[in-house]
């Protein structure tokens, strides 16, 4: 489990889809936010870190996935002696720390442009959320990616469900004067619940930080059994 942790956590750094839609983008968004909302930028910190991490773990990891099971990777894991869970818990992991240091990053320089004041305690408490938030949605990715031949459905598959998934949250709009609709569908939105918990840990507001950390932990468990139950070998 360590050699392929160490492995994906390598070529992870170098993937070009990580490089435009979790750092060129989010860092694009901030400069536009503090030169023309200057006055609003810094509201928008939260919603931007957590659509980065999103972006990375669920979108940029379906393609690897869908990638590596193309080039026959998978299939080689009927000549190991390990086993399924064990691949795909490594190999989220890796993808789930880079996640980490993406978020690093983002509130780095989100920190230098606005000038914020930022609290060490906001890291220990964004840590696990971003931690936990990522390998669901890297489970999530696999499910995803299984049900696809191509890149081209599987650009598709992805944007039907993430979208929906950004806009029942309030990442960008509040939710409050939203239709009832949307806001029953944000209740059981698990990227709402993901940004809920970084909002709680900028606050040190631990009673929702703690809520949405087992929303998480919920979705953790319901993802990881659905991408190993539909978990695919190959094409054939």
């Amino acid at each position: 489990m360590k050699a392929i942790f160490v492995l994906n956590l390598k070529s992870s750094i170098k993937d070009m889809y990580l490089l435009f839609w979790s750092i060129l983008m989010p860092f694009a968004a901030i400069i536009a936010l503090r030169i023309f909302l200057p006055n609003y930028a810094g509201n928008y910190v939260e919603g931007i870190i957590a659509v980065s991490v999103f972006f990375y773990s669920f979108m940029t990891t379906a393609f690897i996935a869908l990638s590596q099971r193309k080039r026959g990777v998978y299939n080689l894991l009927h000549a190991t002696p390990m086993p399924l869970w064990k691949y795909i818990v490594s190999i989220s992991s890796a993808w789930a720390i880079v996640a980490i240091i993406l978020s690093y990053i983002v509130l780095l320089f989100s920190i230098v442009i606005n000038q914020l004041n930022f609290s060490f305690n906001v890291l220990l408490l964004m840590t696990p959320i971003i931690l936990i938030a990522s390998l669901s949605f890297v489970f999530l990715s696999f499910f995803i990616s299984s049900l696809v031949k191509n890149e081209g459905h599987l650009s598709m598959t992805a944007n039907v469900l993430m979208i929906p998934m950004l806009l029942c949250s309030d990442a960008f709009f509040t939710m409050e004067k939203a239709p009832n609709l949307i806001q029953m569908i944000s209740l059981v939105n698990p990227f709402e619940w993901f940004l809920n918990g970084i909002k709680a840990a900028f606050l040190n507001n631990f009673s929702t930080w703690g809520e949405s950390l087992l929303l998480l932990l919920g979705c953790l468990a319901l993802t990881l059994i659905i991408s190993l139950k539909t978990f695919k070998y190959s094409d054939q």
